[in-house]
């Protein structure tokens, strides 16, 4: 088809779901984070109102997301003349209203479209239309396979399924083939941007203890899942010989964000799923607390210095969020038992 063709479906479909975005008024909107965010979803945000669909009806998801990713695979603009909004970021925003559920009286074929998606090899669409857990896997991915020489298979088990061990020995591989211009200074990537968008959205603004933990088979983003995949994929975008200055960087960075002095923070409960995520070896299966290897800790991985997790674990001293669930469940129910008595006479 045409892109002229395109163009006319995708106006079309947003003129008949009576948007905003139709009109022209997605400017102000998107210019504010068009040069200010490295994060796509942050500039996805920006133009979330504008395609709120006034009509009962709804949008076409189908229709619309078809004519996006072929517009998105031919690099070519949605809208001929002035428009802030790049074709991407638009396919994205489309996408994350499908995945969920936004009303629509038409029928809509998720299937159908993930596998446009999968063909369009468009990851970033696919993620945000599957969602949750598994749609921010497909998210890691796509920023870690877009700069490394990883297939998706391989980053997803290496950011999900592996031990930090096994992740470790991965990324060792992966990173000999890193291209890497050496600087005076680090500065992260934009992915790495990406990433810390994640957290601060997901775990450092984490204020409920019911954001823990949630089942495996919901949609909803736990902080101690979103920050395992953010810390590893932080990992697989760091070269080697940036590590160390990575590790100080990354460590300024959340010092400022919790507000961390002295072992003291007033965002308790971030410093806890941190130190679950930091501290505790992954909890995928069961736990071996016997295992006395401190590299089997992300903390070690990724070259944090031990006075700053000295001082995020005292942060969160006497939170059982701190602690894996089924750890957790074993004090609170007495099935460990703890002797402070003086042994002997």
């Amino acid at each position: 088809l045409p892109d002229e063709w395109l163009r006319e479906i995708v106006s079309g479909t947003f003129c008949n779901a009576e948007t905003e975005i139709v009109m022209g008024l997605e400017s102000s909107n998107a210019s504010t984070a068009s040069d200010q965010s490295q994060c796509y979803r942050e500039s996805m945000r920006c133009i979330k109102d504008v395609l709120i669909p006034k009509n009962k009806c709804g949008l076409d998801f189908d229709l619309l997301i078809a004519a996006l990713l072929i517009l998105a695979y031919r690099h070519t603009v949605w809208r001929e003349g002035t428009t802030t909004i790049p074709t991407q970021i638009l396919l994205n925003a489309v996408c994350e209203m499908a995945g969920t559920r936004i009303e629509s009286k038409f029928i809509f074929d998720s299937a159908t479209v993930l596998r446009q998606c999968a063909l369009a090899e468009n990851v970033q669409a696919a993620a945000l239309l599957v969602g949750g857990k598994n749609g921010l896997i497909l998210e890691c991915v796509d920023l870690i396979t877009s700069k490394l020489d990883i297939e998706i298979k391989d980053a997803e088990t290496a950011l999900f399924a592996a031990t930090v061990n096994e992740f470790k020995d991965m990324m060792g591989v992966v990173h000999e083939n890193f291209e890497h211009d050496q600087e005076s200074e680090f500065t992260p990537s934009g992915g790495q941007f990406h990433l810390l968008w994640l957290l601060e959205e997901h775990v450092l603004s984490v204020v409920k203890y019911g954001e823990f933990d949630s089942p495996r088979n919901t949609e909803k983003l736990d902080p101690v899942f979103v920050g395992r995949l953010c810390f590893r994929s932080w990992y697989s975008l760091t070269h080697p010989t940036d590590l160390s200055e990575s590790a100080k960087w990354l460590e300024s960075w959340l010092r400022r964000k919790l507000e961390l002095s002295d072992g003291i923070s007033s965002k308790r409960l971030a410093c806890a799923a941190l130190v679950r995520v930091l501290l505790w070896v992954d909890e995928a299966g069961q736990l071996d607390l016997g295992d006395s290897d401190e590299d089997s800790i992300l903390a070690t991985l990724l070259g944090f210095d031990s006075r700053f997790m000295a001082e995020l674990a005292h942060a969160c001293c006497g939170l059982i969020q701190s602690i894996p669930p089924h750890l957790a469940d074993e004090v609170m129910t007495g099935m460990n038992h703890f002797s402070f008595e003086a042994s002997g006479s």
